[in-house]
């Protein structure tokens, strides 16, 4: 007997998802109406936000690089962030050269060979939804891709910081976009000195006498929970070259489309479908009451055994500090 010889191939696109939901409350696939997709589609968004209450996501463990700005203390977290995890202040040293600037690119060339690390990047013209390339090149007339970004919300006067994996080596540097932009800021960034920040809770922060002190690095920060989560940095920075590199737990991404696909590992999909049939069994018209309790049963019980997965294999540390309490 031969196997597929095949790995995570197969996808459970949402409107699968949905339609083992319904038939697993004990309804035929048929029978959705716009308004019960609609219904689903939004439990099943519900479920995701929820996920972050039961503990950490670790697939929406992400690293995020916020820009500083000259005498600027706070700062939004990026959409969707949840939790901040760590916190490190980014020091670049910038390689600099000379700039063309046309239509659709501008490019850097560098006095040699110069090992780029982190690129910045500014626009005082691009439209929101934009395709942003980075290339390199050693000859200025071959250049090669090294980060494509595709945004819907560009903002001109708003720097974004990219990380290169892998680093590369090249004299000649390029933005370049699909429709005309005028790049204000290409910061090439040769190396990066990352120093921790450590975090201040609420009293710590309000009993500070002079919360306007510019310095550099910022040493500290306090973290607010607010609608949009803001990070304020103590000293305040006195440059604007400068970033802070953030891991944050951030939200699972939106239910989309029908044709796409949730962002779930594969192993969580079965629980997924569990827990949106639980649900459509409050939201639905006509279940069965002895399915419904099969239902609630089968989602908890799968539920726990996909959590029960949800671990990075990191091996626990533990410090112990015992000193005299005076």
């Amino acid at each position: 007997m031969t196997t597929s010889g095949t790995v995570a191939t197969t996808v459970i696109d949402t409107a699968k998802v949905i339609e083992h939901a319904v038939r697993r409350i004990g309804k035929p696939a048929s029978s959705q109406t716009p308004e019960g997709i609609d219904i689903a589609k939004e439990c099943t968004y519900l479920f995701l936000l929820g996920l972050a209450n039961r503990g950490f996501n670790l697939w929406c463990v992400e690293r995020s690089y916020i820009a500083l700005t000259a005498n600027t203390a706070t700062y939004a977290t990026p959409a969707g962030t949840i939790d901040v995890l760590n916190v490190v202040y980014s020091q670049p040293t910038q390689a600099t050269g000379t700039d063309t600037v046309a239509a659709l690119s501008t490019i850097t060339a560098l006095a040699a060979a110069t090992t780029i690390v982190r690129v910045g990047l500014a626009f005082s013209v691009i439209t929101a939804s934009e395709t942003v390339v980075i290339s390199s090149s050693d000859d200025n007339v071959t250049y090669t891709a090294r980060s494509t970004q595709t945004k819907t919300d560009w903002a001109t006067g708003t720097k974004y910081w990219f990380q290169l994996d892998p680093t590369v080596s090249a004299q000649y540097w390029k933005v370049s976009t699909t429709a005309a932009s005028t790049a204000s800021t290409f910061y090439l960034a040769s190396a990066i000195y990352d120093l921790p920040v450590t975090i201040w809770n609420r009293d710590t922060f309000m009993a500070l006498n002079d919360k306007t002190k510019l310095g550099r690095p910022s040493t500290n920060y306090f973290f607010e929970k607010t609608l949009t989560p803001q990070i304020t940095l103590w000293p305040v920075p006195n440059n604007s070259n400068d970033q802070i590199t953030i891991m944050r737990h951030r939200q699972v991404q939106d239910v989309g489309t029908l044709v796409q696909t949730l962002e779930l590992p594969a192993r969580w999909f079965d629980a997924m479908i569990w827990q949106l049939a639980s649900k459509l069994c409050f939201e639905l018209e006509d279940v069965d009451p002895n399915r419904m309790q099969m239902v609630l049963d089968q989602a908890d019980k799968n539920l726990l055994m996909a959590e029960g997965n949800e671990s990075d294999g990191a091996t626990i540390m533990l410090s112990p500090n015992i000193s005299v309490y005076t």
